[in-house]
């Protein structure tokens, strides 16, 4: 059974999420500040980002070494006691760490059969986890079951860039969406979004709401919580009810 998903995140009353332009907001700081302590009240031990996001917590590029032989196509979890998770999806294998973990959270990579020897060997060097979730692609159907399977998480925070936020959507597999909203007006054209659903305009929204709850944080913050019901005109989606 996958996990429930809680997609978090702070954002301007536009939707907006690059909270570096929005400099310091009275009586609450950064947007950084803001999401860290949000997030941290759910006392989820996991957390899922995309490519782009994961990158920030990588080391720069690297060549990798040619791997000695070829390695295995199976997931490999590194740490079997650890009770902590950075998950990030890397389809191309194109991520390079340094160490095993995020501020003590274990790295588990969502990978593809694209991925070449060499960066499954690199991972397993460093202590990294992976998972295999799809062919030439992260399916987000598939890795979600594997994360609640492998790694037996019942619950985690999806905090994604707009785009792999968007496929989570897309997909059917956020069960509920937490919007923190800063008291800022971002108006930035081509700025990433809560949820970016690559593509032309669906022809009907992509999900139905319904409010769980709302709360008002110092600083005019206004905190949503809501449960997914499913696209429109359908019924709930196939989620587990939390």
């Amino acid at each position: 059974m996958k996990p429930y998903v809680i997609c978090h995140m702070v954002t301007s009353i536009d939707g907006k999420i690059l909270g570096e332009r929005w400099g310091q907001l009275p009586r609450v700081g950064d947007s950084g500040k803001l999401f860290e302590t949000t997030a941290a009240s759910f006392g989820i031990d996991a957390w899922l980002v995309g490519n782009t996001t994961m990158k920030e917590f990588a080391g720069p590029p690297l060549r990798l070494p040619a791997s000695n032989g070829r390695v295995q196509r199976k997931d490999y979890v590194a740490d079997v006691r650890a009770r902590r998770f950075a998950i990030g999806a890397d389809a191309k294998g194109v991520l390079r760490f340094r160490q095993p973990e995020v501020n003590g959270d274990h790295i588990v990579v969502l990978v593809s059969e694209k991925v070449s020897d060499a960066y499954l060997a690199h991972l397993r060097a460093v202590g990294v986890s992976y998972l295999f979730c799809g062919r030439k692609r992260v399916d987000v159907r598939r890795a979600l079951r594997k994360i609640g399977a492998r790694l037996r998480l019942q619950t985690l925070l999806l905090e994604g860039g707009g785009v792999f936020n968007g496929s989570v959507l897309a997909a059917g597999e956020i069960d509920e969406i937490s919007q923190v909203i800063a008291p800022i007006a971002d108006g930035g054209t081509g700025i990433t979004s809560v949820f970016d659903i690559p593509g032309s305009p669906p022809s009907m929204a992509a999900a139905r709401l319904r409010l769980l709850e709302h709360r008002t944080l110092p600083g005019g913050v206004v905190w949503l919580r809501y449960r997914v019901l499913g696209p429109p005109g359908r019924g709930k989606n196939r989620g587990r009810q939390r």
